[in-house]
């Protein structure tokens, strides 16, 4: 079995409620896990260049009627297999909730993967 690289570029921007100034790689072993994670969440099918497949559409499916949260995590889980390869050997949770705002007329999707004492939590979709 090959040995996984767990270097990354740092892509955390300024705002990033993780931003750390001035670096450039990212070693650490659960920041690059969050990082890919992030990058598959926030990112639609066919926005890498080279790799259509990339990405979870989760914006996409925000709005289409009859979809299930476990077809969300079954989409999620998909992607996970295929670019964290550091996640296929650990025990992670993944939980996908959808809440309705009538008043503003649309749906909400909040997403939390577990790994180990980290707790990961994602929104798409917002409350105005």
């Amino acid at each position: 079995m090959a040995a996984i690289d767990f270097t990354d570029f740092y892509i955390l921007y300024k705002d990033h409620p993780r931003y750390v100034p001035n670096e450039l790689i990212e070693d650490e072993i659960i920041n690059v896990i969050i990082q890919k994670y992030e990058m598959i969440l926030f990112t639609n099918k066919g926005e890498v260049l080279g790799d259509p497949n990339f990405g979870a559409d989760l914006l996409e499916l925000l709005y289409q009627t009859k979809v299930s949260e476990s077809y969300v995590v079954g989409i999620i889980d998909e992607q996970i297999s295929i670019y964290i390869p550091e996640l296929l050997n650990t025990n992670y949770t993944l939980n996908v909730v959808f809440v309705q705002d009538p008043e503003n007329y649309q749906d909400i999707m909040f997403i939390n993967l577990k790994i180990a004492d980290y707790s990961i939590y994602a929104q798409i979709g917002k409350f105005n």
